[in-house]
């Protein structure tokens, strides 16, 4: 589809030029974009991407403001791969270095960002990618650009995306279609719009359905909670927004206007979701996904009743589940997923990305309910082997999430120096609160002895992602071993 969110800018802008489309919060004020004004900035970048190297992907800087919004819709539009990064990111330098760099020849980003790019790649602020006057249009692209996306390389080394501009503005109208969003709707995203979940379900489902965008270009949890208690209708967040955003929101006024919250990027602890939905006044709403394959699942609206699942099939998804092992019980098994927006391989790889009839392994074990709903389980590469039996680190984590002095937890598996796999957790754990007292409460709530950590990691905090997911390999980098059972 040449055009892309390009062609729906053009769209928002003859129904309702004037209106504001993207607000970004910024310690200064902020940046307004009205949709006139974004599509013919996005207009602009697509006239001036003539000019740039034909063939290489170009690497955005997104922070979040409308010139980066139309940087990012504008080079796509004009059959530009572009490969958008949150602002500060730590994986820039890695993608700009001579050994690693995937293709990129240019950088565009805002003007403070200008020594990013080293020798050899281009550097463009946002103002200089654009052609003036937006009526040199420039030669119409036969192919809308691809969107490359990192993956979020919390289980290892990030890899490189690719998604079609049809996969993202699909996946906008999902989310419009599940949310119900209109030009009535403001939409506050506390999460970056570099990343699959602020790009697609945030920005591109605002776009396609002309609601009004709030963001901020660095996450303030006051501000956020600014944005919803004056006029937010939609909230979109991770678990560690919600975590960090509900104390904040204690001292103030319920947000009046908000019909809908949205969590993505991990799972939502229950008694986060309980707190979270007294300051709000709405069930926040678990979204399940993956940045190959799009969304997945989601939960309609929970109402008080407590929903450990991740939902129902997103509209034109199908699920497929393998069993593990002949002794799980049916409806359990290893998950793989159809759905309309798969993505199309990893840069730099080839190879089929599903089986022939178009089914992607998504690594994590699952079961579905009586009432169709999906639960996952654990990721199948992160069990633990110990003496031949098999560990769910999700459960031993979800049986220590449970303790009260247990503010945050991370279990995962390591070799010992005899070769034999042992349980570890990092926790940040309240005052007072021992790791003799947590092998108790893991024993009392059921786990067998060799499920119970071996190692406990004290921490002050995890290691985690610009997503908010716990940073497995950080973690690892910087525990320090205490035997659990011990008061050391």
């Amino acid at each position: 589809m040449p055009g892309g969110l390009l062609t729906e800018l053009r769209r928002r802008r003859d129904e309702r030029p004037d209106a504001a489309a993207l607000r970004t919060a910024t310690s200064t004020g902020g940046h307004l974009a009205t949709w006139a004004q974004l599509h013919d900035t996005a207009r602009a970048v697509a006239a001036g991407a003539a000019a740039l190297p034909r063939g290489a992907p170009v690497l955005v800087i997104v922070d979040n403001t409308p010139d980066s919004v139309a940087a990012l819709i504008g080079l796509t539009g004009a059959g530009v791969d572009v490969l958008p990064v949150e602002q500060g990111s730590s994986a820039l330098t890695d993608l700009l270095a001579p050994a690693r760099n995937p293709g990129v020849r240019t950088v565009v980003g805002p003007a403070r960002a200008a020594r990013a790019a080293p020798a050899g790649v281009d550097f463009l602020s946002y103002e200089r990618c654009r052609v003036h006057p937006v009526g040199a249009a420039g030669t119409p692209a036969h192919r809308a650009g691809e969107v490359l996306q990192l993956t979020s390389g919390s289980a290892g080394e990030p890899k490189i995306v690719r998604h079609s501009s049809a996969n993202v503005w699909h996946g906008g109208h999902t989310y419009r279609q599940l949310l119900g969003l209109t030009p009535a709707d403001v939409v506050v995203a506390a999460v970056p719009l570099a990343h699959s979940f602020g790009l697609v379900g945030a920005l591109t489902a605002a776009v396609v359905s002309g609601a009004e965008l709030r963001t901020t270009r660095r996450f303030q949890p006051g501000r956020v909670a600014d944005a919803l208690v004056a006029d937010g209708t939609v909230l979109f967040g991770t678990p560690l927004v919600y975590r960090l955003l509900t104390p904040v929101l204690r001292n103030r006024a319920t947000p009046a206007r908000l019909r809908a919250a949205v969590s993505s990027g991990g799972p939502l602890p229950a008694e986060l979701g309980h707190q979270a939905r007294a300051v709000l006044g709405v069930s926040v709403r678990q979204f399940y996904g993956s940045t190959e394959t799009g969304l997945i699942s989601y939960q309609p609206d929970p109402g008080d009743e407590p929903d450990t699942s991740v939902g129902v099939p997103a509209p034109g998804v199908h699920l497929r589940l393998t069993r593990a092992d002949p002794d799980d019980p049916a409806g359990t098994g290893h998950l793989s997923v159809r759905t309309p927006t798969l993505f199309h391989g990893y840069l730099g790889a080839s190879g089929p990305v599903s089986t022939p009839d178009g089914f992607y392994d998504t690594g994590d074990l699952a079961r579905v309910d009586e009432a169709g709903r999906l639960h996952l389980l654990g990721r199948k590469d992160t069990f633990v082997n110990v003496g031949g039996r098999k560990v769910n680190p999700t459960r031993v984590a979800r049986v220590l999430d449970e303790h009260p002095g247990v503010r945050e937890v991370f279990v995962f598996g390591a070799t010992d120096a005899d070769g034999e796999q042992r349980v570890h957790a990092a926790v940040v754990l309240a005052p007072g609160t021992g790791p003799a007292e947590l092998a108790a409460h893991c024993r009392a709530r059921g786990l067998a002895p060799y499920e119970v950590p071996h190692e406990l990691h004290p921490l002050a905090r995890l290691p985690r992602t610009a997503m908010g997911k716990v940073d497995r390999q950080a973690v690892i980098a910087t525990v320090t071993t205490v035997p659990i059972g011990s008061e050391a």
